[in-house]
């Protein structure tokens, strides 16, 4: 963990993929099915481009949990935003993805930065940037997410009911 500005933290995750640069990109850009890795979300955005606002919702749409607004896409190998949790208070955060291809695969690597140490924001992605790295590396090697995130994914659509007001997709236009 590195500072990153005066009075937040910068945490970094890096993992080898054995999957090739451009399936590793086109996973973690795609806007046409939900993202498996991100915790089965769907990316809305206008554009895939800097300025673009995005949304990661729910398979059906109808719940918001991130919005933020895309920074940079350099394809396929650095793609970065703006991240703030639909539920939360907390400031935004930026995230940044690295890819570079290695021998037998990519190096992916994931840039949070801009946390606030100790608030809900900060401990929550750095447990969720754990799961994304593992489940993106299970997805891209063996075509789909470990049993145990699939029955996570079930879970969170037991859950949708009691989703908070202030996430339905609704209140956060793209």
């Amino acid at each position: 963990m590195a500072e990153a500005t005066a009075g937040t933290v910068q945490k970094v995750f890096k993992i080898m993929i054995r999957a090739d640069i451009h399936d590793v990109w086109r996973e973690i850009t795609r806007r046409d099915a939900p993202i498996k890795c991100f915790f089965n979300s769907r990316m809305d955005t206008g554009d895939l481009a800097a300025g673009s606002r995005m949304a990661m919702r729910t398979p059906d749409g109808k719940y918001t949990g991130v919005v933020g607004e895309i920074l940079e896409v350099q394809p396929p190998r650095r793609f970065a935003h703006t991240f703030q949790f639909t539920r939360l208070d907390d400031p935004p955060c930026k995230v940044v993805y690295e890819l570079t291809p290695v021998e037998g695969g990519t190096e992916f690597i994931m840039r949070i930065e801009d946390l606030v140490p100790g608030s809900v924001m900060d401990k929550q992605m750095s447990q969720g940037a754990k799961l994304i790295m593992g489940t993106l590396k299970h997805v891209m090697e063996t075509g789909r997410p470990s049993m145990g995130v699939r029955m996570l994914f079930v879970l969170f659509k037991m859950l949708q009911p009691i989703m908070p007001k202030r996430c339905l997709s609704e209140r956060w236009p793209v």
